[in-house]
């Protein structure tokens, strides 16, 4: 009879002490993914590289691709896809906010496409 009680006591404490110990777990979410930058980015750099002038007409396509893209985030894909294409970094600098400010992005605060 006694081995019969020690072992309810002994299940009773090894329950308990697992209780416990879930109970101070915490479930944690998955970390955020880190935004990607659109397949199609490549139209971007066609325009900076080609047009004289940024219009809204000729960017469309472009803006379309950057809506959706926090503005830090769209900064950096058009800087890394143009970096890729052009050699003239500071020009595309330049014409890289022309770009985004037309399709209504506003770049971060000194950024710069280094």
């Amino acid at each position: 009879m006694v081995s019969r009680n020690m072992m309810k006591n002994t299940i009773a404490l090894v329950l308990t002490i697992n209780l416990v110990f879930f109970g101070f777990t915490v479930a944690q979410a998955p970390p955020p993914q880190a935004p990607t930058c659109p397949r199609d980015i490549q139209a971007c750099v066609n325009v900076l590289g080609l047009n004289v002038f940024i219009n809204p007409r000729s960017v469309s396509q472009c803006c379309t691709l950057v809506a959706g893209l926090d503005a830090s985030v769209a900064s950096v894909c058009l800087c890394n896809a143009v970096r890729v294409n052009i050699l003239n970094l500071v020009s595309v600098t330049v014409r890289l906010g022309q770009l985004l400010n037309t399709c209504g992005v506003n770049p971060p605060a000194g950024f710069r496409c280094a």
